[in-house]
């Protein structure tokens, strides 16, 4: 679902680049805090550049074109990206969820959301907005709170790669997914066995 103030043309001009955010998560809830790689030893922001914020909500599908966003928006994402990852990583652990930023999330969520606007000429509907960011933020605390307080809550895992823990919901049939990233943490994590065994071999001889 894409958000769009009325009447707002699509900015055409625009450099996609399909690899600098992941959304591999298993849902949108948890692709936010995914935006931080590598929170175990040396947190990587991939939002910290230029203008990549309003890049993330485009290419999550939150938005038409680039939004621009004030720094006291951009703020306002990272405060409910954060508390977004403490309240998964409570869950993943089993623990009470905390209840300052159980708070934050509900009053994001307060926000009322977009409407679907049907244009005659062409027949296609847009999703039309006042405040695009005020909405996305609102789509993302509601879809937090309906993973946390529902069923999935329990598929939520950490990533078993030490230099990661980024959380992910677990949707595989056997339950068992162990990596965030199976291209990254779970070659790294295979060619670390392999590594060690040779070794092992190699002490032997």
């Amino acid at each position: 679902m894409t958000l769009a103030k009325p009447d707002e043309p699509v900015d055409a001009v625009c450099v996609i680049k399909p690899t600098e955010f992941r959304f591999n998560a298993g849902c949108l809830t948890l692709d936010v805090p995914a935006t931080v790689r590598r929170r175990a030893p040396e947190p990587e922001d991939a939002l910290a550049g230029p203008g990549a914020p309003a890049r993330w909500f485009r290419d999550a599908g939150l938005s038409e074109g680039l939004v621009p966003l004030s720094d006291a928006e951009e703020q306002d994402l990272f405060t409910l990206r954060e508390e977004i990852w403490a309240v998964a990583d409570a869950a993943r652990a089993d623990r009470p969820l905390p209840f300052a930023p159980v708070e934050v999330i509900n009053k994001g969520a307060a926000h009322h959301l977009a409407v679907p606007h049907l244009d005659a000429s062409i027949g296609l509907a847009r999703i039309i907005a006042d405040d695009p960011f005020r909405t996305a933020l609102a789509m993302i605390a509601r879809d937090a709170i309906e993973l946390f307080s529902g069923p999935l809550r329990s598929q939520i895992k950490a990533c078993a790669q030490d230099d990661c823990h980024m959380v992910f919901l677990d949707s595989s049939r056997s339950s068992r997914r162990r990596w965030f990233s199976m291209d990254r943490c779970g070659s790294w994590a295979k060619g670390a066995i392999f590594r060690q065994r040779h070794k092992g071999k190699g002490h032997e001889q």
